[in-house]
């Protein structure tokens, strides 16, 4: 049987070709990469019905750094429980958000930390709701690459890319 798999997120999720999962993970799972540059959880919830016309098992959410830029923390973790509200009640599926890496923009740094503490916490009283942990993983990345280009402090190059990948294939895959 099929698991489908809807990547609903921003520039990352859009510009990294959904974290390279359809080719990361084996068959019988079927990956739509929906991200939109720009976007916001704001943006997804004002197209809810969009994400209704997609069939899907498990929905990956990868939204955070315009929320951090746009609002800050103000709202954030209402929004994300509407939206996760909306998705759960929509269809029988799984849904799990990430922790956004801190990118190299001093401006956001503190917004998005606070904003990945409200996503663990999410999970605590939603036993349907799990995490991708992405911020401790770019946090310990002791590598010589950088990952992020000097030109661009928000989105990771193809190693930060490719960490990600690997972080939501093994939380999907349960290893």
């Amino acid at each position: 049987m099929e698991r489908r798999i809807t990547i609903v997120g921003d520039s990352l999720g859009q510009w990294s070709d959904g974290f390279g999962l359809k080719t990361k993970l084996p068959q019988g799972y079927k990956v739509t990469d929906i991200s939109v540059a720009g976007y916001t959880i704001e943006d997804w919830l004002q197209n809810k019905s969009r994400l209704n016309e997609i069939p899907t098992d498990l929905w990956l959410i990868e939204l955070g750094t315009n929320d951090a830029m746009v609002y800050g923390t103000s709202g954030f973790e209402s929004r994300n429980s509407e939206l996760i509200q909306f998705l759960e009640s929509s269809q029988i599926s799984q849904v799990i958000l990430t922790t956004i890496p801190l990118t190299n923009m001093a401006s956001i740094r503190e917004t998005i930390r606070t904003n990945n503490e409200t996503i663990r916490k999410l999970k605590e009283n939603r036993p349907n709701l799990d995490y991708v942990e992405m911020e401790s993983i770019f946090e310990s990345y002791t590598g010589e690459v950088p990952l992020y280009p000097v030109s661009d402090p928000i989105h990771p190059n193809q190693i930060g890319y490719e960490l990600m990948g690997e972080a939501y294939k093994k939380k999907i895959l349960g290893i």
